[in-house]
C-alpha cells in the first residue's frame, strides 16, 4: 500500500523588540491561496523575499513585486493573495510598529509635534532600503548586540519615514552635538565589550535616542553600532596579534560567540580571524 505524500505545512516564526513585533511567514509550495480582508492596529511593513503578491487596500489592488517593500497604515481593511501557485516556498519578512513609536520618530524629524506619517505609496522599491530592512530583521533573529539592534530599528524607520512618508527634517544647531558625538564615541571605546544600548548611551550624552543617533551618523559617518564594530574589531586584531585564542578574543571585544566574531572580522578584514592570526605568526 502506497501512502500519499505528506503535506507540506506553512509556518511562521515570530519575535518581539520593544515596540515592534516581527514575523518571518514560509508559504509551502501549493495552489494560490488568499487573505481575507482584515485590518491592524500598528503600521505594517513587509519585505517579499522571493514570490509576487497582490494587496486590495484603500480601493485598489496593488501588485507586490519581490523584493518590495508594502506598507499598510493603522486600521486600514486590506486582504492579499497569491498571484499564481506557488512552485517553491514563499518567503515574507514583517515588521509591526507601534503608532506611538512611528508618531515619537515623526516628531524627532520634524523638530516638533506632528501628525502621524502618511505612505502614500504602499509600493516601495528601493534595494538598500529593503537590504537594511532585512539587516533589521536578521539582527533580531541573531541575538546580535542591543547597541545594533536598536540603531537598524531607528535607521530603518527614520528612512522609510523621511524618503516615503509627508515628514519633513527640521533645521537644528549642531552647536553641542558634536561635543555629545564626542562622549558618545569616547563611552563605546571605554565600554567596547559592553552590551551597550542606544538608551543608554543617549542617557550617557543626554540626547533622545533618535537624535544622538541622526548626530552621530551626521557627525561620524556611520550609525553607533557600526562604530562600535570597528572599535571592536581594531582591538581584536592586537589581541589576535598577540596570540590569544579566537574565542578569548572574542569573548574580550564584546561579540555574542564566536561565530558572530568571526563574520564581522571577515567581513571587515576580508579574511577570518584563524587566517589573520597564522599570517600573523600565530597558530592554535
Amino acid at each position: 500500500m502506497s501512502l500519499a505524500p505528506e503535506k507540506k505545512q506553512h509556518t511562521i516564526k515570530v519575535w518581539s523588540f520593544q515596540d515592534v513585533l516581527l514575523e518571518l511567514y514560509r508559504y509551502a509550495p501549493g495552489p494560490a491561496e488568499s487573505l481575507p480582508k482584515h485590518s491592524h492596529a500598528e503600521y505594517q511593513f513587509c519585505l517579499s523575499l522571493d514570490f509576487p503578491g497582490e494587496y486590495y487596500y484603500r480601493g485598489t489592488y496593488y501588485a507586490v513585486p519581490v523584493s518590495s517593500l508594502s506598507i499598510i497604515h493603522p486600521g486600514e481593511v486590506h486582504s492579499a493573495r497569491d498571484v499564481e501557485d506557488r512552485q517553491n516556498c514563499a518567503t515574507f519578512r514583517t515588521l509591526y510598529a507601534s503608532v506611538a513609536l512611528l508618531e515619537t520618530i515623526a516628531a524627532e524629524i520634524a523638530g516638533h509635534q506632528t501628525s502621524l506619517p502618511f505612505f502614500a505609496n504602499p509600493i516601495i522599491l528601493d534595494r538598500s532600503l529593503a537590504r537594511l530592512f532585512l539587516d533589521f530583521h536578521l539582527a533580531v533573529e541573531t541575538s546580535t548586540s542591543k547597541l545594533e539592534q536598536e540603531s537598524l530599528l531607528l535607521h530603518v524607520l527614520t528612512q522609510l519615514t523621511t524618503q516615503y512618508a509627508d515628514a519633513k527634517a527640521s533645521e537644528r544647531s549642531v552647536g553641542r552635538e558634536q561635543n555629545c558625538v564626542r562622549q558618545a564615541r569616547e563611552y563605546l571605546e571605554d565600554n567596547l565589550a559592553q552590551n551597550v544600548s542606544l538608551e543608554q548611551l543617549a542617557q550617557v550624552v543626554n540626547l533622545s535616542p533618535y537624535h544622538l543617533h541622526r548626530v552621530f551618523c551626521s557627525e561620524i559617518g556611520l550609525p553607533p553600532h557600526q562604530y562600535q564594530t570597528q572599535v571592536r574589531i581594531a582591538r581584536a586584531k592586537r589581541l589576535l596579534s598577540q596570540g590569544l585564542s579566537i574565542r578569548q578574543v572574542s569573548i574580550e571585544t564584546g561579540f555574542a560567540d564566536q561565530s558572530h566574531f568571526t563574520r564581522h572580522f571577515k567581513r571587515l578584514m576580508q579574511v577570518t580571524p584563524g587566517r589573520y592570526r597564522s599570517q600573523n605568526g600565530k597558530s592554535e
